[in-house]
Formats: structure tokens, C-alpha cells, sequence
């Protein structure tokens, strides 16, 4: 009888054991990206508790968009002085968060799902090595309606902002000068709530002009983000005219 007791309490801790092994395994996998994940696909904000250590977990979808800027690009508009570039996202529904990051230069080959804008390839002949320091802007219009994109409409509510990151690869000036942000939704707020609508990245730099290749990257946990240079061509893609 006691030799059956210590078989069992021998195979109850071999379980243990074996359990913890691969929640510890399975946290190494996921901290290093063993199931190729990609440096650029920035984590959430969200984590997870796994054996003894914690997790980041990853958006469940993301969206890049490839764009060149040089000295024939007009600026959009200005921030804190400094000249602004416009990209425009249509968020088909509420959701909890929404990460956006951008680096230069862009590292990755456009996939055929990526969104690119008509100056990338061009720019990239013309000179690939060329790069900025960026610096984001997120802000929520007051366009909710997919068929009135094109009307154009105001800032609402400057969301976040961001100038240097350490998460993401450093510049070839050996420089942690990406950028990422990351916005929670505040149900009890409108102004903050990520509803379904449009909303505006503006980056600069303020290390020098926007000059070179870059790659947007937004993360969400929804399918269905659509990203253009401009309110007439997201209102095409949204409304697939």
C-alpha cells in the first residue's frame, strides 16, 4: 500500500515538473520569436501569465503600409513647427486598442496584402539607405460614417504620441529612434473611445526633414483596417469603388 502512495506522489511530481518544463519552454519560444515572429510586429499591451514568468502577447492582426517621403512630397500639415505627414486608418468597429508604429528606413518587402503608397518603389531606386528619426501622432476624427470618408472632418482628440522607442530594431545610426505607440479605448470617454471611424497618424521628425523610406505597422485585435495617404483614396479602399 505505502509503495503504491509513493508511486503515485513520484508520478504527481514528474507531472508537475513536466508541466512547468513546458510552460517554461513555451515562455523562451514566445519571448524570441522562435515561431518566427517578426521583430517589427510590435507587442500589445496586454500580457500573460505563463509558468512563472509573463508574457506580452501579440495583436492578433496587423497592417503595414510602405510610403517614400522626399523633397517633391509636400507636407500636410505641421506639428510643434515642424513639417506633418498624413496617413488615414478606417476602423470598421470599436475595439480595445490600437498600437501603431513606424521605422526608417523600411526594412521588409511589401507583402501583396500590404497597403503601398505609389512613391515607395520609385524612392526606393532612387535611394534605399535614405532615413529619418520618427516621431508619431494618433488622433480620432469625427468621421464615423464609411460613406462620408471623402468629406473630410476634424480632429477630435490627439490620442498619443511617441518620438523613441527601444522595442523596436535601431536605425542604421546604431540609434533606438523608431516609434511605437499604443492607445487603450476609455468607454466612459468619447473623445478617447476607439469606435468605428477614421483616425489620422501625422509623423515628422524633429532630428533633421522627413527624408526616405518608411513602414507603418498597425496592430489590433480586428480584421478589416484599411490604410491610405490621403481621405479620397481611403474612401475608395473602404467603399471599394
Amino acid at each position: 500500500m505505502d509503495n503504491e502512495i509513493n508511486k503515485q506522489n513520484l508520478n504527481g511530481v514528474i507531472m508537475k515538473l513536466m508541466k512547468t518544463m513546458l510552460l517554461v519552454t513555451t515562455s523562451f519560444f514566445l519571448c524570441t520569436g522562435f515561431f518566427g515572429d517578426d521583430d517589427y510586429n510590435f507587442k500589445s499591451s496586454k500580457s500573460q501569465g505563463v509558468g512563472p514568468l509573463k508574457v506580452d502577447l501579440p495583436y492578433v492582426k496587423y497592417e503595414k503600409y510602405f510610403g517614400y517621403v522626399d523633397t517633391s512630397v509636400k507636407p500636410e500639415g505641421k506639428y510643434k513647427d515642424k513639417d506633418a505627414y498624413y496617413l488615414y486608418m478606417w476602423v470598421p468597429a470599436a475595439i480595445d486598442e490600437l498600437g501603431v508604429s513606424m521605422v526608417s528606413p523600411a526594412k521588409d518587402k511589401p507583402g501583396k496584402k500590404d497597403f503601398v503608397h505609389s512613391f515607395f518603389k520609385k524612392g526606393m531606386k532612387k535611394d534605399k539607405k535614405a532615413y529619418f528619426d520618427t516621431y508619431l501622432v494618433l488622433d480620432k476624427l469625427d468621421i464615423i460614417d464609411p460613406k462620408k470618408i471623402d468629406k473630410g472632418g476634424k480632429v477630435v482628440k490627439t490620442l498619443k504620441t511617441n518620438d523613441d522607442s527601444s522595442e523596436l530594431p535601431k536605425n542604421p545610426g546604431g540609434r533606438k529612434y523608431n516609434s511605437v505607440l499604443r492607445h487603450e479605448s476609455e468607454i466612459n470617454s468619447p473623445t478617447k473611445a476607439l469606435v468605428r471611424g477614421v483616425y489620422r497618424i501625422s509623423f515628422t521628425s524633429f532630428r533633421g526633414k522627413v527624408n526616405g523610406s518608411y513602414m507603418a505597422t498597425i496592430g489590433s485585435n480586428i480584421p478589416g483596417i484599411k490604410v491610405a495617404s490621403s481621405l479620397t483614396k481611403l474612401n475608395e479602399l473602404v467603399n471599394k469603388l
